[in-house]
């Protein structure tokens, strides 16, 4: 058993079921181990989550870097193609479930520290969104209003995503990008 596939276990029950309704013994029978062998790879129940989570928002951050300029032909399709590439909940859905429960409702023993990594991830990630912003305006402040902008679409779209089906949350996510780049005239 590696500890790969410990962290696969855990990830797909936690995003089932979230932090407090996972047990240990759990993950490990479906990771198809005894439980006291999780403690040869992780310290605490606490230890395993957090190294997930932080490893889905270095995926994510991966994920945010990976669109290159240069592949689009105006800033508006290079922005088009990061936003569509951040509201794909249809690519990893139990990451992307992790993610959402994990960011919407930490663990109470873990919320201090997951806003601090959750800090760290979008000051990374907004400093990626405002180069790509520099090529449409230098104003500052449309700039920043069109980050916080896309975080409220980014996380009503998360949900809206589970409510609805995918016609309509297409449309739903086509309104809300029409939206942003309102925002940058």
């Amino acid at each position: 058993m590696s500890k790969e596939t410990l962290k696969k276990a855990a990830l797909t029950l936690f995003s089932e079921k979230g932090y407090d309704g996972t047990a240990l013994s759990e993950i490990a029978k479906r990771a198809g181990i005894k439980t006291p062998s999780i403690y040869a790879h992780f310290e605490s129940k606490e230890e395993l989550y957090l190294t997930i989570y932080r490893e889905v928002m270095h995926e994510e951050l991966a994920n945010v870097k990976a669109e290159k300029r240069e592949n689009y032909a105006t800033a508006e399709e290079y922005l088009k193609a990061f936003f569509y590439a951040a509201t794909d909940f249809e690519r990893d859905p139990e990451v992307r479930r992790f993610f959402q429960r994990s960011v919407y409702y930490p663990p109470v023993s873990l919320k201090d520290k997951m806003k601090e990594e959750l800090a760290r991830y979008e000051t990374q990630a907004f400093e990626k969104i405002a180069v790509l912003l520099d090529e449409v305006t230098h104003d500052e402040a449309k700039k920043t209003r069109w980050i916080r902008v896309f975080y409220a679409f980014l996380d009503g779209l998360g949900v809206e995503h589970e409510l609805y089906d995918l016609e309509e949350f297409e449309k739903r996510r086509k309104s809300a990008f029409e939206a942003l780049v309102l925002l940058l005239n």
